[in-house]
């Protein structure tokens, strides 16, 4: 039987409310499946340390969008320059993108007794690799700035996150575009210079930025339709339309779909550079970070995905 190492977090939104429990995955009757469920960043770093070690077969993330940066991270820096092994995604998060990315059904100890099955029987088990972003020293799978970030912001500053949040910051969204336009909250232009592959984008302001190895965004926005690049690319869209005529195109950039305009642009990169005078945000796989003056944004690694 090959070993399995799983790593929980347990401050994932289904582990969180109650809705997963770790004791399903600690109690699996398997001598060869290791489960750690770190509280903190230092004992993810412990983890890592240990997994690299032990080396196991396989590596399952129970967490969502989020919860996959923040391990992978370690992950891909404790190894290296090593490859990780496979990694199962076990969809315990708010945010799934990058288990649609490779069509997994189901959830959680679902995934993983299916897995365990299939080793057990000898079967094949089917991967697909994707390669990652490098962000500084972290690697992520979807980037964004500009009105990706506002939208976050507006999306966490309610009770809780999820779905129901993101469609009442959605109608805010269209709301204000049309009452404000240019004074627009979350579609506001900022003055950025941003280079792909070194070369200088002729778009400026700009309202937002996205860029991703996987098609999906979540709220059933696949804008990234050309995302899966076997050529250490990733995509990349640059928008500085004004709010109402972004919220008038929303369902060709929901399909990813290209707009006909000068302020819009979707290319393919391995490089991406942004610089923005003073502290700007992004995010990383719907995680918010901050940065001054510049970010570097390149190719990452690839990363075999299980698909079960």
């Amino acid at each position: 039987m090959k070993n399995i190492g799983i790593i929980i977090n347990p401050n994932a939104k289904k582990f969180r409310t109650g809705k997963a429990s770790i004791d399903q995955y600690m109690n699996l009757k398997t001598e060869n499946v290791f489960v750690s469920a770190p509280k903190n960043l230092i004992e993810l770093k412990e983890t890592a340390k240990t997994f690299k070690k032990m080396h196991p077969d396989y590596l399952c993330i129970g967490g969502g969008d989020g919860t996959i940066q923040l391990v992978l991270t370690e992950l891909l820096n404790e190894f290296y320059p090593d490859p990780i092994p496979p990694v199962l995604i076990l969809r315990e998060g708010t945010m799934n993108n990058i288990a649609r990315s490779v069509n997994l059904k189901g959830r959680g100890p679902a995934l993983l007794k299916k897995m365990i099955q299939k080793i057990k029987e000898g079967k094949d088990i089917e991967f697909e690799e994707r390669f990652t972003i490098k962000v500084s020293n972290s690697y992520c799978f979807l980037f964004g700035t500009g009105f990706v970030t506002n939208f976050l912001n507006k999306a966490y500053s309610g009770k809780e996150k999820g779905l129901k949040r993101n469609l009442q910051v959605a109608l805010m969204c269209i709301c204000d575009s049309f009452r404000k336009n240019e004074d627009c909250e979350i579609f506001k232009l900022t003055e950025q210079a941003v280079f792909v592959d070194g070369k200088r984008i002729l778009i400026n302001p700009v309202s937002g930025i996205l860029a991703g190895t996987v098609e999906h965004i979540g709220m059933g926005f696949s804008p990234l339709i050309d995302a899966v690049q076997p050529n250490g690319k990733f995509q990349i869209i640059v928008i500085g339309m004004n709010p109402a005529v972004i919220v008038k195109s929303l369902n060709k950039l929901r399909t990813g779909k290209k707009i006909k305009s000068p302020k819009y642009l979707n290319i393919t990169g391995k490089t991406l550079k942004i610089k923005q005078k003073g502290i700007f945000e992004y995010t990383m796989d719907g995680e918010l970070y901050n940065t001054e003056n510049e970010l570097i944004i390149s190719i990452g690694p690839k990363v075999t995905l299980v698909k079960i």
